[in-house]
């Protein structure tokens, strides 16, 4: 079953959906190696994944959108959006996602 979540952001109202066990092997070095980028490349390099999970739904999205439009604000939002409805992660008390425990 597909699950959703919808969030405002700076491109609007956007939602992610959950992503398929075939698109999670696709991004499976991103969450398995270790990060040697940091600041804005390493956003940059989970922006696919993101793009994966918005264009269920908005179909036409392109990454240059995303780049252009989406604060880091957004992007933490839709991200860890994203890992809940996976079942990457579970929503904490706080609301914020926290890892699903392994």
């Amino acid at each position: 079953m597909l699950k959703q979540k919808s969030l405002s952001t700076s491109l609007g109202e956007l939602t992610v959906s959950s992503l398929t066990i075939g698109e999670l092997r696709q991004f499976d070095s991103l969450f398995t190696e270790p990060a040697t980028d940091g600041g804005v490349a390493l956003l940059l390099r989970y922006l696919p994944v993101l793009l994966v999970s918005l264009r269920k739904v908005h179909p036409t999205m392109q990454l240059e959108q995303l780049e252009n439009a989406l604060t880091l604000d957004d992007f933490q939002a839709l991200f860890l959006a994203t890992l809940e409805v996976s079942g990457l992660a579970k929503a904490g008390a706080s609301g914020e996602a926290a890892p699903v425990a392994g």
